[in-house]
């Protein structure tokens, strides 16, 4: 199933003064970083990386995320222990781990806050594993020990993928800024040039874009697939004159009869014409923007035109659509393969979650990748290797439940993925989370999560 969340918009024009309005409104805009995060394998196709080279600005906030993580997570996981155990020495006799790699650990942790040395002062992932290891051995509490656990593999392939071992990470950490840096395809800073110059051109842009979907199979039916999404751009901001904001939320089935029937509101209420039941009104701003649905075969659009206004606005919008969908094409093929975000709208930040059902995660491999959109709109074909941009954005594991679904980049995330399942009348801890988060995504790319299943998956 070729899922997508994308902006479709009409041509506009902009004068000097409203162009002068957008980028000041859009000078107050920052970028935010990442949340809590366990980041799967993933293949990457990075540039060469000359072994002190400093950390580029996103390998930076990568590490300061998985940082973060590491240091409230172990942190969790020394606090199990009683109190002659939390440090150095102590916790080597308890444990019966080697003295350097407790002493380290407990090093860390004595910051007042987590940063880069974090990850310098750590010992590296197979000392933390011996630790986990033997806290297991003393039925220490399991859910915390697997939650660390999971940070560790995180910090595992952070290691892997930007440095190749821990030592080389912590040169790279404290490489000198004016040491070499190599060149980097799609860095942050060109990602944030081309994020200005398109809010220049289209008169719109967003604080964060959030793509939140989840899957089940019907209780009543094994052969239906459900399908629940929430939509959301957050400190949206437009000016007279500018491009429609416009949400459209659908699928690429073009066999299905009833498909036509499927796409409705949450509350099962058909979208079309003037839907404010169609918005997650906890989540927008107040007055609520005033959308339009149009269902169809193809998709549910929900728009927000910007013409009448008298200057620059900006606001919350989150929107909400459910269908249901065979599981299998008229081939027998499963049609739950790939689930897409299209980045029409320039954002600072993407977060982009799919949440399986406990019974799905068992069946598939995801992975991810970013791809330029086909100039029709529609998702690349077989050669997609030809539009694969040549940076791939990380796949994050969140676990069951939604326990980490908190984002630094929309303070309220966790609040709405709560609301949200509360809406579709589903149990979030029978599903497990995927998250995608990029910052300042490539504006006009297609970012996709991919769902192989495991029967024919191989390594």
């Amino acid at each position: 199933m070729r899922e997508f969340v994308l902006e479709q918009e009409k041509a506009g024009f902009m004068s000097r003064q409203n162009t002068d309005n957008l980028h000041h409104a859009f000078l107050r805009t920052t970028a935010l970083e990442g949340g809590i995060v366990h980041v799967m394998p993933a293949d990457s196709l990075m540039p060469a990386i000359t072994k002190s080279a400093p950390l580029s600005p996103s390998e930076r906030a990568r590490c300061e995320r998985v940082a973060a993580r590491l240091y409230g997570e172990l942190g969790a996981l020394v606090n199990l222990l009683p109190d002659h155990a939390q440090g150095g020495s102590g916790m080597s006799r308890h444990l019966g781990v080697v003295r350097n790699t407790c002493q380290r650990l407990a090093h860390a942790l004595s910051d007042n806050d987590p940063s880069l040395q974090t990850l310098v002062k750590l010992p590296g992932t197979k000392g933390l594993r011996l630790l986990i290891d033997a806290m297991k051995a003393q039925k220490y509490d399991q859910a915390v020990i697997e939650i660390a656990s999971n940070g560790i593999e995180q910090f595992d392939v952070l290691i892997r993928e930007i440095a190749g071992s821990h030592s080389k990470l912590i040169v790279r950490i404290d490489a000198h800024d004016d040491d070499e840096a190599p060149f980097e395809l799609a860095s942050l800073k060109a990602r944030q040039a081309l994020y200005h110059a398109a809010t220049g051109i289209t008169g719109r842009a967003a604080q964060t874009t959030i793509s939140l979907y989840a899957f089940r199979h019907a209780t009543d039916d094994p052969n239906i697939l459900q399908r629940a999404i929430a939509t959301g751009m957050i400190q949206t901001t437009v000016v007279p004159g500018g491009m429609p904001v416009v949400i459209s939320n659908g699928s690429t089935i073009q066999w299905d009869d009833d498909f036509a029937q499927a796409l409705k509101n949450l509350d099962d209420t058909d979208a079309q014409g003037s839907t404010p039941d169609a918005l997650l009104q906890d989540f927008c701003s107040q007055p609520l923007p005033t959308v339009t649905s149009r269902g169809s075969s193809e998709s549910l659009i929900r728009v927000i035109d910007p013409k009448n206004l008298d200057g620059p606005q900006t606001f919350d919008v989150v929107s909400a659509a459910r269908s249901n969908h065979p599981v299998l094409d008229p081939n027998g093929q499963p049609i739950f393969d790939e689930v897409w975000s299209l980045s029409n709208c320039p954002s600072t930040k993407l977060i982009f979650d799919i949440y399986l059902h406990e019974d799905m995660e068992r069946m598939y491999r995801p992975s991810i990748d970013a791809q330029m959109w086909n100039p029709n709109l529609s998702a690349p074909g077989g050669d997609k290797w030809v539009l694969r941009y040549p940076q791939l954005p990380t796949l994050e594991l969140l676990g069951r439940g939604i326990t980490n679904a908190a984002s630094k980049g929309y303070t309220k995330h966790k609040e709405l993925t709560q609301s949200f399942f509360e809406r579709i009348g589903w149990n979030p801890d029978q599903f497990f989370g995927l998250r995608c988060e990029v910052d300042y995504p490539i504006w006009r790319g297609g970012f996709c999560m991919k769902f192989k299943p495991i029967q024919s998956a191989t390594d």
